[in-house]
């Protein structure tokens, strides 16, 4: 069976030529030796990006009691941008489009390259993310990619696993400390980005 690599973009080059992808055989060694990794958290909250009309750039994303959280949405008059907006209709993220895109996230990200936000690590084996001056890291494991804690020195805590199903469906596993640490909107921001496939660097 055959399984997409959710990182198939991030090795990407700035004129949309690839550089190979993240690995060819295998994984490199993670900087931060043994990841955590739940394999069935049962107390995480579930969000999926559905309804695809017809990629991720518009779409619907669903939460707890099958209810509509956020609308993401790529206005055909306004191409070069797309806005997350949240239950109440307000806009809560906006990525501007360009060479290299910026993003922003209402009262939680200034406006920035997502380059910088989300930046790929040397041996191109993670991410950071910066939110209110604490870092956390997107790895992939397995055919997921994941949300940890990291940076701080402490050992790394699991706050988020992002998968795909099929072609039409993206999943968000979050887990309390992560809707504690006020993550989601940020979650749903990158996930969205980090699944584009699109040349976010």
């Amino acid at each position: 069976m055959y399984y997409q690599n959710p990182f198939g973009s991030w090795a990407e080059a700035g004129q949309g030529q690839s550089s190979g992808t993240l690995w060819n055989s295998s994984p490199p060694p993670s900087v931060f030796g043994a990841l955590p990794y739940p394999s069935a958290p049962s107390n995480t909250v579930t969000y999926y990006f559905t309804s695809f009309r017809p990629n991720i750039f518009n779409c619907s994303v669903v939460g707890p009691q099958n209810q509509v959280y956020y609308q993401i949405v790529t206005d055909n008059t306004m191409p070069g941008y797309t806005v997350i907006k949240n239950m109440e209709g307000k806009n809560i993220s906006l990525i501007e489009w360009q060479a290299h895109p910026f993003v922003e996230i209402r009262g939680t990200l200034a406006k920035q390259n997502v380059m910088n936000w989300l930046r790929l690590s040397p041996d191109q084996s993670h991410r950071n993310m910066d939110i209110r001056g604490m870092r956390y890291v997107w790895a992939p494991r397995e055919k997921s990619i994941n949300l940890y804690t990291g940076g701080n020195g402490a050992p790394p805590t699991f706050l988020a696993k992002v998968t795909r199903s099929g072609t039409q469906t993206v999943t968000v596993d979050m887990t309390p400390d992560a809707i504690q640490l006020g993550l989601l909107d940020s979650i749903i921001t990158a996930t969205a980005l980090l699944l584009c496939g699109r040349n976010i660097d």
